[in-house]
């Protein structure tokens, strides 16, 4: 487990259910499966928990993902074991939308490169040009879930128009809210200037963004993902930024993490790269915590986890 600093909370919760923390650091597969094996729950942080894995699992009660997305577990393996899975949903949702759209002010206004230019003596803002004003400029959201729904008060406070794809709402979601909703991802490419994605990893959305679609895009536009890095096909998302078929990307995720030092992405001056941090805060830190250890408490004690990704398992035989 990462975030050492906080184990002593996960301690003391764990205690009032009598259960007993052990942090496993291993990135060995093999030495994590043996640790894992007796475990009556597991906390997922950073790291992937296989089939091969669940399926050595035979005293565990619940895998929790200790984050929003839960494409870390093979919930397939799980469900077929008998073992719920449940994550945090919530608890970072102000956090993720807040950093999207700082992403988005510092690229549209040319942050990095201004501070690099002040560093070395130069006074000038024709290094930056051209930089547009806000009012009028249209903000598309992929995915409106809480996530994408916090950010949209964000983009009308700074006079953007929002609009939205997301094929599993229903049409009355995007009135009640007052969203111009798209039908096709296509059209929503064509017509936005800044494109932030909030969508779940899934087949689906599986290098959702590859070359086909960033000939679509604005050669003005901006893209930001604080969702998951797989989202976006990498080497298209290179191939758009060095021949400017977009205008830059604030990119918080990636398809592998960490980002190698040699990466031709950290070469780019139309890029921001932060390390999977837009969850954070120490709020949202400590709302992970208790709601994390609250579903573990729930199932040690004998009650159905209040976030549960595969409902389908309760009814079961445990395999």
């Amino acid at each position: 487990m990462k975030f050492e600093r906080h184990l002593e909370y996960f301690r003391e919760r764990a205690r009032s259910a009598g259960a007993e923390i052990v942090p496993v650091k291993t990135e060995n597969e093999m030495e994590f499966q043996k640790s894992a094996e007796g475990a009556s729950a597991i906390v997922v942080i950073a790291r992937k928990i296989s089939a091969q894995t669940i399926r050595r699992l035979e005293c565990c009660e619940i895998i929790l993902a200790l984050s929003v997305g839960y494409d870390c577990i093979d919930v397939h393996a799980a469900t077929e074991k008998g073992i719920p899975v449940s994550n945090v949903p919530a608890y970072c949702t102000d956090d993720v939308a807040n950093h999207a759209m700082t992403l988005l002010l510092a690229l549209s206004r040319k942050l990095p490169l201004l501070i690099q230019e002040t560093t070395v003596g130069r006074w000038d803002y024709n290094p930056a040009r051209p930089v547009f004003n806000y009012r009028d400029k249209l903000l598309g959201i992929v995915g409106l879930g809480k996530i994408g729904r916090s950010l949209l008060p964000k983009a009308l406070g700074f006079g953007m128009s929002v609009a939205a794809y997301d094929p599993y709402l229903d049409d009355d979601i995007f009135k009640l809210m007052n969203v111009r909703r798209f039908h096709e991802f296509s059209d929503l490419l064509t017509e936005s200037d800044y494109v932030s994605v909030h969508a779940p990893l899934t087949a689906e959305t599986y290098h959702l963004f590859d070359q086909r679609v960033f000939d679509t895009m604005k050669e003005t536009a901006y893209l930001i993902n604080t969702a998951r890095g797989s989202i976006i096909d990498q080497g298209a998302l290179y191939d758009a930024l060095t021949k400017r078929k977009i205008a830059g990307a604030g990119i918080d995720v990636l398809e592998k993490e960490p980002l190698e030092q040699d990466n031709p992405l950290l070469g780019l001056s139309n890029i921001i790269v932060t390390p999977h941090i837009a969850w954070y805060s120490e709020e949202s830190f400590k709302n992970s915590m208790t709601q994390g250890m609250d579903e573990i408490v729930r199932i040690l004690n004998g009650h159905r986890p209040r976030f549960i990704v595969n409902p389908e398992i309760f009814g079961m035989d445990k395999h």
